[in-house]
């Protein structure tokens, strides 16, 4: 079963995708700077397991109001663009309540 767990990293947090015995892909995130500090997915492991603990991050810093989320992972540049983040000057924004917002809206 594919589980995504929080945890605590020094001062940061993070969320973890396992598999039950192994971690499959994890974000390591600054809750105080609302800053994306690593993203990481094992070799091989399907491209969703990425964006999942990514969304986690997003969602949870969202929740908080922290609707601005960066981040400096350029070798990411494509996925995180994909995504629906703009780059300037080598950081990439988000802002989550654009992200989270239903696509369609209301058709009332």
């Amino acid at each position: 079963m594919i589980t995504i767990l929080q945890e605590k990293r020094g001062e940061n947090e993070c969320f973890v995708l396992s598999d039950g015995k192994n971690v499959l892909a994890e974000c390591i995130y600054s809750f105080e700077s609302s800053e994306i500090l690593s993203l990481e997915l094992i070799p091989g492991e399907d491209e969703m397991f990425r964006e999942d603990v990514l969304r986690a991050a997003l969602s949870r810093l969202d929740f908080a109001g922290k609707n601005i989320v960066t981040t400096k992972i350029t070798e990411l540049g494509g996925f995180l663009t994909k995504l629906g983040f703009t780059e300037s000057d080598g950081v990439y924004s988000i802002d989550t309540s654009s992200f989270f917002k239903p696509c369609c809206g209301d058709k009332h």
